[in-house]
């Protein structure tokens, strides 16, 4: 697996380098000499291929990050010089007169490069850094004395680049929608507890949990299996998180909450094997990937939240998550189980989001009595 892996980066890379070096060569065309194109298609090469070796390599810690970030930039460079070749078309057919204007001959592919490329580039990290809250409204086929208010956040991805600043952004979206219940369903973490250590993001998730009264649940997502679990989960308990492994649990003595283990643990326990004995109570169920989503809808399960996914995080990547996943993002009932996979509340590699945008769905659970 890890071998496919480094081919299909080191193809990725070869061919991203060589679409943006000439993006850049056309774009850039009116600055450059012959001379200065050459050697700006050697330089994209070089730096492409020195930070895949480190990745490869693993010379250091940070290694995989840069190249990934170095990777997205180079395909928002191909995206910029696919829509700036676009209207250029359209100028040259269109509106000739502005196309055969001598500053626009000079100077006006360049400019449209820059504008797009600054453009892609800010709408990603706004994407990443700004999150958005998706409101939800479902009813189920059992009894609840009042509407239960929850909230559903995967991927935090805790680290270098996502840390006390969200979780600030967190507790604000909790206590303006007026939380009860708050669900993590995996990838609190990325990889391990470093930053969060250093940066001492205990206390704003210390924070976060007292804002919620019927407390904050989470399970274990891939990235918080990755040779870092035991610390993970006991830094999440240190902080009031309860951390439910192949476990179910009742909520406030009405609601029952089943959190799963992430399915890269062979052994993990089927879902069969997690439900309560008492059916009739409504039963939400965690599980980080949407994998299981098939066999837990013919279950009497009335909600899973999952994530893992992150919508793709950057364009076209969306539609090869769609293509693989029954639900890869967003809302939907199958049979009588609501389903609700979340693009994510951070972004896993690089700080980007491009087609998809970093969010916190807040879901209105109302029990039949209530309609």
């Amino acid at each position: 697996m890890r071998w496919l892996f480094v081919v299909i980066m080191v193809t990725l890379f070869e061919l991203f380098s060589y679409g943006a070096a000439q993006g850049l060569n056309w774009g850039l065309a009116s600055i450059l000499s012959p001379q200065s194109a050459q050697y700006l298609l050697w330089g994209v090469f070089a730096i492409s291929n020195g930070l895949l070796v480190i990745a490869i390599l693993r010379l250091f810690s940070l290694g995989l990050k840069l190249a990934m970030t170095w990777l997205t930039l180079l395909w928002l460079v191909i995206l910029t010089t696919v829509a700036v070749a676009g209207v250029n078309v359209i100028l040259h057919y269109s509106l000739s007169t502005l196309y055969q204007q001598p500053f626009y001959q000079n100077y006006g592919v360049l400019l449209m490069m820059a504008l797009g490329f600054a453009g892609l580039v800010g709408l990603s990290l706004y994407n990443a850094y700004r999150p958005t809250v998706r409101r939800l409204r479902i009813t189920i086929d059992k009894p609840l004395s009042t509407p239960l208010r929850l909230a559903m956040v995967s991927d935090l991805h805790l680290g270098l680049l996502v840390g006390k600043r969200h979780l600030e952004q967190l507790s604000n979206i909790i206590q303006r929608e007026q939380v009860q219940l708050l669900l993590m369903p995996g990838d609190i973490m990325d990889d391990d507890i470093k930053y969060y250590q250093a940066r001492q993001m205990q206390s704003n998730l210390q924070q976060l949990v007292s804002q919620v009264p019927l407390g904050v649940y989470a399970t274990l997502g891939n990235h918080d299996l990755y040779g870092n679990r035991a610390e993970i989960t006991d830094a999440l308990r240190q902080a009031g998180v309860q951390v439910l492994i192949d476990e179910s649990v009742l909520i406030n003595n009405q609601v029952w909450l089943v959190g799963r283990l992430d399915d890269m643990v062979g052994n993990r326990k089927a879902t069969t094997e997690l439900m309560p004995a008492n059916l009739n109570q409504p039963i939400i169920v965690m599980d980080h990937r949407p994998s299981g989503i098939h066999e837990n809808s013919q279950l009497p399960i009335d909600l899973q939240v999952s994530g893992h996914t992150h919508n793709g995080q950057i364009f076209p990547a969306n539609f090869i998550v769609k293509y693989l996943n029954t639900v890869a993002y967003g809302y939907e009932k199958i049979r009588n189980t609501h389903v609700v996979v979340s693009s994510g509340f951070g972004f896993w590699g690089v700080p980007f989001r491009l087609g998809s945008q970093s969010e916190v769905w807040v879901i209105e659970m109302v029990g039949e009595s209530e309609r």
